[in-house]
């Protein structure tokens, strides 16, 4: 509902387009079989704007250590503030091959630096394919390569683990993530206050930005249309 006219938006992107540009809380339909709308936090200014949020890290006010059904359902937290959209949501946005999606991945160390990771195509699996992630062109200033997951990898929880690792990464450095072998990032890990984020394996990681055992101030993951 905007300005009392109910409209149906599949993203922040259209959302946009129709005129909308102030950042916030909006609603959403993330597939044409949607019922009944999602909220999300609409990121209206980075880089040109229209930017649908799907996770955020600010001050540790959000537990991030849940169950895959957490993870996956109608997400948890609060959108306008630290919280997680819900795999599935962003599985059917990300669904069909129009639009296609890019991420994009702000990021911002305690030193004040503020990068970002941008992926030029960007798709979730299906709930079977345990939300394995689809990733193509990367580029940004958080390191030369990407430390995102490889293409391909499965999603992980503490209760549901589909690393390639014989330990359980989502247990050993905590959150739900797309670890691999546990990998060189997780963003969904242990919230560390400045001064307590060094040495911590188990932290808000992106390995090619700030290091392995570097924890982050925040973070921000978000997608759009690739044709926006």
């Amino acid at each position: 509902m905007l300005d009392g006219v109910q409209l149906r938006f599949r993203d922040c992107a259209e959302i946009y387009k129709a005129g909308y540009n102030t950042s916030g809380v909006y609603h959403i339909y993330a597939d044409s079989n949607a019922t009944e709308p999602t909220k999300v936090f609409c990121d209206m200014q980075t880089s040109g704007g229209g930017w649908t949020v799907f996770q955020r890290r600010v001050n540790g006010s959000v537990d991030f250590q849940r169950t895959w059904k957490e993870y996956k359902m109608v997400g948890f937290g609060d959108v306008a503030g630290e919280h997680w959209l819900g795999n599935e949501v962003v599985f059917r946005m990300t669904a069909t091959s129009q639009p296609q999606y890019s991420l994009r991945v702000e990021l911002q160390d305690w030193e004040g630096n503020s990068p970002y990771s941008l992926y030029d195509k960007f798709q979730l699996g299906d709930e079977k394919q345990h939300y394995r992630l689809f990733l193509r062109g990367y580029s940004g200033t958080a390191g030369m390569q990407s430390s995102l997951a490889a293409h391909g990898t499965s999603f992980s929880t503490r209760d549901s683990d589909h690393d390639n690792c014989l330990c359980k990464c989502a247990l050993m450095l905590t959150g739900g993530w797309w670890f691999d072998a546990c990998g060189l990032s997780n963003l969904n890990g242990m919230y560390y206050t400045v001064g307590h984020n060094i040495r911590k394996l188990n932290g808000i990681k992106w390995h090619h930005f700030r290091g392995p055992s570097y924890s982050l101030r925040s973070t921000t993951m978000m997608i759009r249309p690739s044709d926006f």
